[in-house]
């Protein structure tokens, strides 16, 4: 199964990493195929802009 494990915190050293970071590992060692996007670290801008008219 494809998985992606979404997270969006931005201490690397949060609680949240580190149970997404085991979850990763578990549903891997598991067979399934897993993507762990950390939206810190990968720049995401939330705030979606309009065009300018």
């Amino acid at each position: 199964m494809r998985i992606s494990v979404i997270l969006g915190h931005p201490y690397d050293k949060s609680l949240n990493h580190a149970i997404a970071a085991t979850v990763a590992d578990v549903l891997n060692n598991n067979g399934h195929d897993v993507r762990l996007h950390d939206m810190y670290r990968e720049n995401f801008d939330p705030v979606i802009r309009g065009r300018n008219l």
